[in-house]
């Protein structure tokens, strides 16, 4: 099973103050926006991910798997607990999240084709 690094959240208390600073840098191209929750900007073959909450100042890493399931149960297997069983999400996202040892959240996923 193959993982791949889809882009890096930033937690941040405004999403459209964020947005309105992340426009300004040179190729940063901003694909997805959900007022007040969420944006998203691509840079290059990578992406940015503004994730409004209440509590900002951290962030989570998120990376791209084909079957979720089963790298949740490769996990599992590996000795490794995962904070959230797979979820579907009405964006049409499945993830689950694992926490590392410092408390860094990665976030596994994969997003529907067409979604």
């Amino acid at each position: 099973m193959n993982t791949s690094l889809e882009g890096l959240s930033l937690h941040v208390a405004d999403v459209e103050r964020s947005i309105a600073f992340y426009a300004r840098i040179p190729g940063a191209e901003l694909v997805s926006h959900r007022p007040h929750e969420f944006a998203r900007f691509q840079i290059g073959t990578g992406s940015l991910h503004l994730v409004q909450l209440p509590t900002p100042n951290r962030f989570h890493i998120e990376l791209d798997t084909e079957n979720v399931g089963l790298l949740y149960e490769q996990l599992c297997e590996a000795g490794l607990t995962p904070a959230s069983r797979p979820k579907h999400h009405p964006w049409g996202k499945t993830d689950f999240r694992l926490v590392d040892p410092d408390g860094y959240s990665l976030e596994f996923g994969t997003m529907e084709t067409g979604a």
